[in-house]
């Protein structure tokens, strides 16, 4: 008995050593990687390195790789977080605050019984308020505190924000909707489009009713082929039969796109990302769709391409709704040489309204979208012509075309400006004149009132999308939209001055457009006349009268390509 005992007993303590050293190293391990946090946090002049501090969260981030067992797993976790979190602050970069965010949140759904799991929901949540303005995704992380840890350090703190954010509660928490949503069912998902290149995609989840929703990234995980993931959760609601739970992309980006259901009550959309450098998502309502836009580091190809509307739809009714999709879509585009004005290659210049959406109409039944499609069919012809740029009309005839298609349409093609046009329109006949419009919010009743006749929503839903305009506004091209709305007023007023009696100069304004949300280039809105005003409405539809319009929009173009140039050449 003693002789078998004995290689039992070795086995035993190799065993217990062998564990001994593991733990060891991953103690080990994990103390190296926080000695070189402190480190980096004492040396201010290290802080301003970005790739000091990689290392460090690199290193936390091999431990949790490591030893995914091990008690200190979710310690590194959270501490990738917390160094994520304080690049966030040295370089004031939206992506490394959502690199904290997407630590905190592996750490919770890995390590939901670790008693970090509330401090990282927390600090998530503080995040997704404080720095990323994403309401919605922050009350859902402190709620996730109240109901799962209320015993948690963190319940407290918690239970105050979620009284401060109250109004972000989705829709099925609240008593006044909970009666609706019974009796109507959940909103469907019923169809998936996006427009795709590599350094640029816009994705848009089209609904049947309004529905919460809430954003959230995954930062690349270290093992192998597993990437960054962005996902969005659709609250009260359900997949249209027949929605494609997988649609490839691959462009460089975009992997793919996958739905699924995480619970009975919501859809889950995941992006499997290559890479990428920033993401916004927000919504668009009548009919309501969510957009999600994602950009990356590539620059836009300089080749022919094709500006293809892709989608994944469910069931007869998203059909028809698709086919109202352009037919003159894709667009093939023939990029002239690089000439004429320096920096000005490609002009995307949209013509408002179209198809079922006639815009204003005039007193004798001019209709805005036909008015607007000629201007904007000249505004192509005599930009190439004389500053010398590729243009891309965002329609050629009478078709429509969801607001955010457009935008979509001159991110992808990679354009240098973006012009959309439009006739004003008043409920006072007397109105008239000449205004340009560049994104950003505004608190003038008129400049909103002209946004929501344009958006096709209320004046409510107008006042909704501050905060979205506030979160878009850090990437958003203020300063030369700003700019070349200010050439193309002043060459309006100037020229058709010369010819008209009656032109008003109704100045520069700011305004919260649908058409512009999500444009990353210089971008405006130009109101050409009032077709409300009988005088206004005649002058519209008269040949001599668009092209000097047209004449003087492209001399406002021509002016601010060559400010850009004098300024470039100091």
């Amino acid at each position: 008995m003693t002789v078998l005992r004995l290689p039992i007993l070795l086995f035993a303590l190799l065993l217990l050593t062998v564990a001994t050293g593991l733990a060891g190293d991953a103690e080990g391990d994990y103390q190296r990687a926080k000695e070189g946090y402190r480190q980096l946090l004492d040396s201010s002049k290290k802080q301003l390195y970005r790739h000091n501090w990689q290392k460090v969260i690199d290193r936390f981030l091999a431990v949790e790789k490591a030893y995914p067992g091990h008690r200190r797993a979710p310690d590194a976790l959270y501490m990738a977080g917390k160094a994520s979190e304080g690049l966030y602050r040295v370089s004031r970069v939206d992506k490394d605050a959502r690199q904290a965010v997407g630590f905190y949140d592996r750490l919770v759904s890995k390590y939901a019984g670790d008693s970090l799991a509330d401090d990282a929901l927390f600090l998530g949540g503080k995040l997704q308020e404080e720095v990323l303005k994403d309401f919605n995704a922050a009350y859902e992380r402190y709620i996730r505190i109240v109901e799962r840890y209320p015993g948690g350090d963190m319940a407290a703190g918690a239970r105050s924000r979620v009284g401060a954010l109250a109004r972000y509660a989705p829709a099925k928490n609240s008593p006044s909707t909970a009666t609706v949503a019974q009796k109507d069912g959940p909103a469907q998902l019923r169809a998936i489009r996006f427009w795709s290149k590599p350094d640029y995609t816009r994705i848009v989840l089209d609904l049947n009713k309004e529905a919460g929703f809430n954003a959230n990234l995954l930062a690349a995980d270290l093992e192998p082929g597993i990437g960054p993931r962005l996902y969005v959760d659709v609250l009260d609601c359900a997949p249209a039969t027949g929605l494609d739970e997988s649609t490839p992309v691959e462009d460089g980006l975009l992997q793919k796109i996958r739905t699924g259901r995480p619970d009975s009550d919501r859809v889950r959309v995941v992006l499997d990302l290559v890479s990428f450098q920033d993401y916004k998502v927000f919504s668009l309502p009548d009919p309501f769709r969510i957009v999600i836009d994602v950009s990356g580091s590539g620059a836009p190809e300089l080749k022919d391409e094709r500006a293809e509307i892709h989608s994944s739809s469910g069931g007869d009714e998203v059909a028809r709704v698709l086919d109202q999709v352009p037919v003159e879509h894709p667009l093939k585009l023939h990029l002239a040489p690089a000439s004429g004005h320096k920096g000005l290659r490609r002009i995307v210049v949209d013509a408002g309204h179209g198809g079922k959406d006639p815009g204003a109409i005039g007193p004798s039944g001019v209709l805005e979208k036909d008015v607007t499609l000629a201007i904007a069919r000249a505004l192509a012809r005599r930009l190439e012509k004389e500053i010398g740029c590729e243009v891309v009309l965002t329609r050629k005839g009478d078709v429509y075309l969801p607001l955010e298609e457009r935008t979509a349409i001159a991110n992808k093609v990679g354009a240098d400006l973006f012009i959309s046009i439009h006739a004003n329109a008043s409920r006072s006949s007397k109105a008239y004149g000449v205004e340009t419009y560049y994104l950003n919010f505004s608190k003038n009743d008129k400049a909103v009132a002209v946004a929501a006749r344009e958006n096709g929503t209320s004046l409510k839903e107008v006042g909704d999308l501050e905060l979205i305009l506030f979160d878009l506004m850090a990437n958003a091209k203020i300063n030369e939209s700003s700019r070349l709305a200010a050439e193309i007023q002043k060459s309006l007023v100037k020229d058709l001055d010369r010819h008209y009696s009656h032109i008003r100069d109704l100045g520069v304004r700011q305004g919260p457009f649908y058409v512009l949300l999500g444009a990353t280039m210089p971008s405006v809105l130009v109101e050409t006349a009032f077709l409300s005003n009988a005088r206004e409405e005649s002058r519209l539809t008269n040949r001599k009268f668009q092209d000097r319009t047209v004449a003087a929009i492209t001399r406002g173009v021509g002016n601010y390509a060559a400010a850009l140039k004098q300024i470039a050449a100091k």
